[in-house]
């Protein structure tokens, strides 16, 4: 039986016609939504991170520690990989994150741990780490704000002898 020369030839469907375009899109506007949703939710979380009261207390405290110059060098500033949390509402509020810095000497991570109770940040720890050293920022700060104790050696190197 010969196909009849006169009958219409049966037109492809329209999938088959449009595949080849039709599975590259298909998977690619999903992957590129949920990348791209990606991508602002963590670059928003940064932000809001560094403009943080904490963050910019953090970051002056650690460009004023001579033990961080001599570390890392200063002025140390933040680069990409900002991680943590940061909650604050009504003068209240937790933080706590981690952000690598960058200095003129080498890099670090900088932790930083606080809280706010009546719209003031205290915070608990403040610790700069390169090189497998770790710098406690606060204890550096403390040292420097502290008068030296009565039995502190005098430039001779004898503690002072009780009068």
């Amino acid at each position: 039986m010969n196909p009849n020369p006169e009958a219409p030839m049966q037109q492809k469907g329209w999938f088959s016609r449009n595949w080849k375009w039709l599975l590259p899109v298909g998977c690619l506007v999903p992957l590129m939504c949920c990348g791209g949703f990606g991508a602002v939710t963590y670059f928003g979380v940064t932000a809001m991170i560094q403009s943080s009261v904490p963050f910019k207390e953090a970051m002056e405290k650690v460009n004023q520690s001579p033990e961080v110059a001599r570390l890392i060098g200063t002025p140390a500033s933040p680069t990409i990989g900002v991680s943590g949390s940061f909650n604050e509402s009504n003068g209240e509020g937790t933080a706590d994150f981690t952000v690598p810095l960058k200095g003129k000497k080498g890099a670090g991570t900088l932790h930083v741990v606080a809280h706010a109770t009546g719209g003031k940040w205290e915070f608990s720890k403040i610790d700069v780490s390169a090189h497998a050293k770790t710098i406690d920022v606060l204890e550096g700060d403390r040292k420097a704000n502290e008068p030296p104790p009565e039995d502190a050696p005098d430039d001779d190197g004898d503690a002072d002898e009780p009068k």
